[in-house]
């Protein structure tokens, strides 16, 4: 059983073993989300090569050695080697590093859902690693109920957070405004406003309930 978890990686070292396709699809999203990431391998992807270019990345052109778990906050494997499948995880449990080993579930610390992003939202979906197929087909359904429009009244009940605390001072009193808000009706409407109109809509939910 797996404990979901969404972290602030910004800055944070995280090492992926592996330059291939696989390792550039961990390292694209390991740099959106602001990580520090370094790179051990002996060869790379041209897109691997020019994040190393642009110095988004650190790499190390050679095989894993233990030494490189130095400081890390978790490890990402994404070689199909066993033998360095292996000596990676074993190496990152002695020194209590979290290990993923795409692909091998028995040699994962954690895993890495199938994801949707829509600005602030973030919707994860995951087969405890039984099926990262099913976990895919599971996001394509659900691209299409979490739209865009999702994104944006996140972003707008995140402006008007500040106000709503302003002006009811008890906590359940702020709770009743959010969900008034959010029971409006607002992941329907949202798509017919822009974000001037979308607000003034919200605000005056909030001055009815003052």
């Amino acid at each position: 059983m797996f404990y979901p978890l969404l972290i602030d990686l910004g800055d944070r070292p995280v090492l992926v073993v592996g330059g291939g396709v696989v390792a550039e699809r961990k390292v694209d999203s390991l740099v959106e989300a602001g990580a520090n990431v370094t790179v051990v391998a002996p060869r790379l992807t041209e897109r691997l090569q020019t994040l190393a270019d642009a110095k988004s990345i650190h790499v190390h052109r050679r095989r894993f050695e233990v030494s490189d778990l130095e400081g890390m906050q978790f490890v990402i494997t994404a070689t199909d080697e066993k033998h360095t499948q292996e000596a990676v995880a074993a190496a990152a449990r002695d020194r209590n590093v979290l290990v993923n080993t795409v692909d091998t579930p028995a040699l994962c610390d954690f895993i890495v859902p199938a994801v949707i992003r829509r600005g602030d939202v973030v919707v994860a979906i995951s087969t405890s690693g039984r099926s990262p197929s099913l976990a895919a087909a599971l996001r394509a359904k659900l691209e299409g109920i979490v739209t865009p429009d999702t994104g944006r009244a996140a972003r707008i009940l995140g402006e008007i957070r500040k106000e709503v605390h302003e002006r009811f001072a008890q906590p359940d009193q702020r709770k009743d405004a959010f969900e008034q808000i959010v029971n409006s009706g607002i992941l329907d409407w949202i798509s017919e406003s822009d974000d001037e109109a979308a607000l003034k809509r919200v605000r005056g939910i909030i001055e009815k309930l003052s």
